[in-house]
C-alpha cells in the first residue's frame, strides 16, 4: 500500500461505519457508553457526598455570591457534580467532560437522575458535554482561590500583570477565603470516607502516619517560575515538577507540568504489624511544586482533629529541611514526634544545648567520641564500611540522653543524662579521655534551639526525632513509609485509578486537580475498605475451617465460583 491517509467525506463516514460495525457514528458512541453504572459506585459515591456535608455549603456559598434570584435553573446541582467526579473515579472513567457526559446521556437513566436531582432535559452527547461544563465550572467558581482563563498561553507582561492582579488586598483575600473552602471541602471528603470503616477497626488504628508528596501531572509544557518568561502552559498556575532538583527559573527539557498532592497515609501502631486495619488516607492538601511550606503541618492538623491526641510521622528528607518553626516546633506542640531520614549535607552534628549534643537527631552528652559524632556522615562519604558503620551506630547508645515522656503541650521536654562511669568520656577538643565527668541529672529542652555561627542563624529543632538515626529500630519504623508510597503508587496505577493519566482529566486548573486528586483518594480509601473486608472475610474461614456456602442453580448444582477483581465495591 503507498501514499498517506484517504480524506473521507462526511457523507461517506456514515456509509463506511455501518459497513464496518453494522452502526453508524451515534449507536457507536453509544454502544461504547452503555456500559451499567454498578450500583455499588453510586450509592456509595451519593452517601459519601451526602454525609460529607460539603453540598450545603456549597449552595450556601452560592446564594451568598448571588446577585439577584433571577435565572434559569441549572440542568445539573452542584451534589449530582460531586456524585458523578466520584463515581467516575471508582468506575476508573477519568474525569474528562466528555466522559462525563456519555454517563449522562448513555449510562444514566430516569432512575439515576432522579436520584442526583438531575432535570431530564432533551439533548444528545453534545448538549450533557456542555451541560456538565458549565455545572462543574459554577461549582469551581466558588472554590476557585486563583481564578484566571486557562485558554492560552501568557506572555511575560500579560503574566505579569495578572500576577499584580492576584496580589492587591482585595483579591489576595477572596483567594484566601476560597482556599480555606476549598481545603475543606477536600477534608471533609476524605474524613467521610474513613468514617466508613467500622468503629472496631477505627478503635484499633493509634493514629501513626507517614506523609509524602506526588506529582499530578498536567497536559501541556511545563511553566517558567519566573515571571520574566512566556507562560508554556495555558493553565498559568500549575508549576514545573524536576525530581531531586529545585522547581526554579526556567527549568530543563525533562520537567513536567503539574502539582504537588500532599497525603497522609495510616500506617501501623507497630512494624511487623499488619491486618487490624488498611491503610487509608486521613488528609490532603495541594501545592505547586516545590512550594512545600506549611503544607506538611497542614496533614497533621488535619489528621489530628480525627481525634488523635500523640501520634508518629514519618517523613522524607523533603520536610525536616523544613524551618522548625514552620513545621517541627508547632507539630511538636500538638503531639507529633517524628522519624526522619537526613540529606548527607545534615549528617553528624546539628546543635547543641547545655552538656548536650544533638547528632543525626538524637541528644547526647557532649563526651561522644568524634568518630561516633561522624558515623552516619563519614559512610555516607564512604571513609568507612557497612559494618563499621552500623557497629559505631550501637557503641553511641550509652552517651544517649533519654526523654522522660514526650514532649509537653509547649514543646519542652525533659531529657536524663547518662550517669558517669556508664561511658568512656573523651574530651573532644584533645582526643583525650575524662576520667570522672561530673554531668548528671536531667536536663528540660526548650522547642526552639536557634543558634548563630559566622553564616547563618539555624534551629536544630528541625532535626530532632524520636529513635536513633539508623537503629534496628528507627529503620523499623522509617520502613513504614512504603505504605505512603505504595498509596502514591496505587492512586495512580490504571488498574485503580486515574490520577497517573493527565489525558484522563480534562478539566485545567488548580481547583478542578485538587478535585480530581481528592476523589481518587476517597475512591482508592473506598476499595482499600472493601479488599481489607474481603481479605478479613477469607482469613476467618480459612481460620475456622469452613468454605463458604455456595448458592446452586434449580437442578441443585453448585454455581461457579466468582473471583474477586478490582476495582472492588465498597462494603454496603
Amino acid at each position: 500500500m503507498t501514499g498517506g491517509p484517504v480524506e473521507v467525506a462526511a457523507e461517506d463516514l456514515e456509509s463506511r461505519m455501518l459497513e464496518l460495525f453494522g452502526a453508524d457514528a451515534a449507536d457507536y458512541n453509544s454502544a461504547h457508553a452503555s456500559n451499567p453504572v454498578p450500583t455499588a459506585y453510586l450509592t456509595s459515591a451519593i452517601r459519601i457526598v451526602d454525609k460529607s456535608g460539603v453540598v450545603d455549603k456549597l449552595e450556601e456559598w452560592r446564594t451568598t455570591s448571588r446577585k439577584s434570584k433571577a435565572g434559569r435553573k441549572a440542568y445539573i446541582p452542584f451534589r449530582a457534580v460531586l456524585v458523578l467526579f466520584l463515581l467516575h473515579a471508582q468506575m476508573n472513567l477519568g474525569l474528562q467532560y466528555q466522559d462525563l457526559a456519555d454517563t449522562l446521556h448513555h449510562r444514566f437513566g430516569i432512575k439515576e437522575f432522579k436520584l442526583l436531582g438531575i432535570t431530564d432535559a432533551p439533548g444528545d452527547r453534545t448538549d450533557w458535554y456542555k451541560r456538565i461544563w458549565d455545572a462543574s465550572n459554577r461549582m469551581l467558581s466558588h472554590l476557585d482561590p486563583y481564578p484566571v482563563r486557562r485558554n492560552k498561553r501568557l506572555g511575560p507582561k500579560a503574566y505579569q500583570k495578572l500576577v499584580a492582579k492576584q496580589n492587591k488586598p482585595k483579591a489576595r483575600k477572596s483567594s484566601e477565603l476560597k482556599l480555606r473552602r476549598l481545603d475543606w471541602i477536600c477534608e471533609q471528603l476524605v474524613h467521610t470516607s474513613i468514617a466508613v470503616l467500622p468503629r472496631r477497626q477505627w478503635d484499633a488504628y493509634q493514629g501513626n502516619i507517614s506523609i509524602d508528596a506526588t506529582l499530578i501531572e498536567v497536559s501541556g509544557k511545563p511553566n517558567p517560575t519566573s515571571p520574566n518568561y512566556r507562560r508554556g502552559n495555558a493553565d498559568p498556575t500549575s508549576g514545573r515538577y524536576r525530581r531531586g532538583g529545585k522547581h526554579d527559573g526556567r527549568g530543563k527539557k525533562n520537567d513536567k507540568a503539574g502539582y504537588e498532592l500532599e497525603l497522609a497515609v495510616m500506617v501501623w501502631n507497630k512494624p511487623g504489624e499488619k491486618g487490624l486495619f488498611p491503610s487509608l488516607a486521613t488528609a490532603v492538601s495541594f501545592h505547586r511544586p516545590g512550594e512545600i511550606i506549611g503544607e506538611g503541618l497542614k496533614l497533621i492538623k488535619s489528621h489530628k482533629s480525627l481525634g488523635f491526641d500523640r501520634f508518629l510521622a514519618l517523613a522524607d528528607r523533603a520536610y525536616n529541611n523544613s524551618k522548625a518553626e514552620n513545621f517541627q516546633i508547632p507539630a511538636r506542640k500538638l503531639g507529633v514526634e517524628f522519624v526522619f531520614d537526613y540529606k548527607d549535607n545534615n549528617l553528624g552534628l546539628q546543635g547543641h544545648y547545655g552538656d548536650l549534643i544533638l547528632v543525626d537527631g538524637n541528644w547526647y552528652i557532649k563526651h561522644m567520641p568524634q568518630h561516633l559524632i561522624d558515623a552516619a556522615k563519614d559512610y555516607a562519604d564512604k571513609k568507612i564500611d557497612k559494618a563499621t558503620f552500623k557497629q559505631y551506630i550501637e557503641n553511641r547508645a550509652p552517651y544517649r540522653a533519654l526523654p522522660k515522656g514526650r514532649p509537653d503541650a509547649d514543646g519542652f521536654q525533659r531529657f536524663t543524662l547518662p550517669e558517669p562511669g556508664t561511658y568512656m568520656a573523651i574530651d573532644r577538643a584533645t582526643g583525650k579521655r575524662i576520667p570522672r565527668p561530673t554531668e548528671r541529672g536531667s536536663v528540660t529542652l526548650p522547642p526552639s534551639l536557634k543558634q548563630s555561627d559566622d553564616k547563618r542563624e539555624t534551629d536544630p529543632a528541625k532535626h530532632v526525632q524520636k529513635f536513633p538515626y539508623k537503629t534496628k529500630t528507627w529503620r523499623k519504623h522509617y520502613g513504614m513509609r512504603n505504605l505512603v508510597e505504595t498509596k502514591n503508587k496505587e492512586s495512580k496505577r490504571e488498574r485503580f485509578a486515574f490520577l497517573g493519566d493527565k489525558g484522563k482529566r480534562s478539566g485545567r486548573g488548580y481547583t478542578f486537580n485538587y478535585i480530581a486528586a481528592t476523589v481518587a483518594i476517597v475512591a482508592s480509601n473506598l476499595r482499600k475498605i472493601a479488599k481489607f473486608f474481603v481479605k478479613a472475610e477469607e482469613k476467618q474461614a480459612e481460620e475456622e475451617g469452613t468454605r463458604a456456602r455456595r448458592r446452586k442453580d434449580p437442578s441443585g448444582t453448585p454455581l461457579a465460583r466468582l473471583t474477586t477483581t478490582l476495582p472492588l465495591a465498597p462494603p454496603s
